[in-house]
């Protein structure tokens, strides 16, 4: 019976998988000649697609089921191998050779995927941080000519393993390009991972339909670091682990922002500032006010202020002025000898041309 079952595959020109495709993302059929026979059968199980290759160009696909190799079967082959005109002799061709794929059609799951190149992003923590992001993702193929064509570019034929390998390499490179573009800073990606996953989910799949990939529940893990950045993330990671942890004792609520601040509120230093400068002017006319009343010689010229400049005495608060108690002058102006100064209201003598006390002239 062995014997038998042998014979019946050698001389079967039908093509048919059995369970040896099972568990391949892309399956070649395994053709050492790559002959297709004319007008026999191709069997396509109900999980996968068959794509016919012809000349290095991707040409037919064919859904689940039986099918009979003819021209209206595969017209891009036919066409492209001229199998539809007769020879010389007024015949056509019965055989002609392609490279025949299996590629899955349902959905793979947890399918760990690396970038081929690496993404570049600025920090205010650890500067331009370049590496290579690692995660996971559900892949499914939904066009499977557009992917070989992009597989088959530099290459003559691909197996599973390369193939899958490749193809995750792609979904790599498509979320460096989303991470690349997203407004988050990288010290916001590592500390709260999850923004990255819904900002990845499902935005990134636009740039892998011209592939004929899709994704779902996409996670980064992980990035690939060179040795001295990986250094400070993890001494960085582990000053933060350390503070929730101490958050955590005390049973207060973990905010990093107010452990390692990542930006200086310099609203404190203003008010500082304000009160540093008030404080320096208001020194400033006490000593200008202590000068005024060093004149020794009230002959001399002292120092004058200006009506309208300075500081308004009428609008000042009481408690900061020198000139808070009034004088009762009604007593004064009965003496013809004195006169009140007409700014600070000092009794002065009435042959004085300027107030000895705060130099305003009279």
């Amino acid at each position: 019976m062995g014997l038998i079952a042998k014979l019946k595959k050698l001389f079967n020109k039908n093509i048919e998988c059995g369970d040896e495709i099972k568990g391949h993302f892309i399956y070649l059929y395994p053709s050492s000649s790559r002959v297709v026979n004319v007008n026999s059968q191709i069997i396509v199980g109900d999980d996968y697609y068959a794509v016919f290759v012809c000349n290095d160009r991707v040409c037919d696909v064919l859904a689940s089921g039986k099918h009979k190799i003819t021209g209206a079967t595969l017209p891009k082959s036919f066409s492209r191998l001229k199998l539809g005109k007769a020879n010389r002799a007024g015949k056509y061709p019965k055989k002609f050779k392609a490279d025949i794929y299996f590629v899955y059609k349902h959905i793979i799951p947890q399918q760990s995927f690396c970038s081929d190149n690496k993404f570049v992003i600025k920090s205010n923590d650890f500067g331009k941080v370049k590496g290579y992001s690692e995660g996971l993702c559900d892949i499914q193929i939904t066009d499977p000519e557009s992917l070989l064509k992009v597989l088959l570019i530099d290459r003559y034929y691909i197996k599973n393993k390369l193939g899958m390998q490749l193809t995750l390499g792609m979904v790599g490179d498509q979320v460096n390009k989303m991470i690349e573009q997203s407004k988050y800073e990288f010290t916001e990606i590592i500390l709260n991972p999850s923004i990255l996953t819904h900002y990845l989910n499902p935005s990134v799949n636009v740039g892998l339909d011209g592939l004929g990939i899709r994704l779902y529940n996409v996670e980064v893990t992980s990035f690939k670091l060179n040795r001295s950045l990986q250094k400070k993330v993890a001494l960085f990671l582990a000053e933060r682990k350390q503070c929730t942890e101490q958050f955590e004792k005390t049973g207060i609520k973990y905010q990093p922002e107010q452990i390692i601040p990542n930006k200086v509120d310099v609203s404190a230093n203003i008010e500082q500032n304000s009160s540093s400068v008030m404080q320096q002017n208001g020194n400033e006319n006490n000593v200008q006010n202590q000068s005024a009343n060093s004149y020794p010689n009230y002959g001399s010229q002292p120092q004058i202020i200006r009506r309208g400049g300075g500081i308004n005495m009428q609008n000042a608060p009481k408690e900061k002025t020198e000139y808070s108690v009034p004088l009762n002058a009604s007593d004064v102006f009965n003496e013809s000898d004195k006169k009140v100064c007409k700014f600070c209201g000092e009794t002065i003598d009435a042959g004085f041309s300027f107030c000895p006390k705060c130099g305003f002239k009279q």
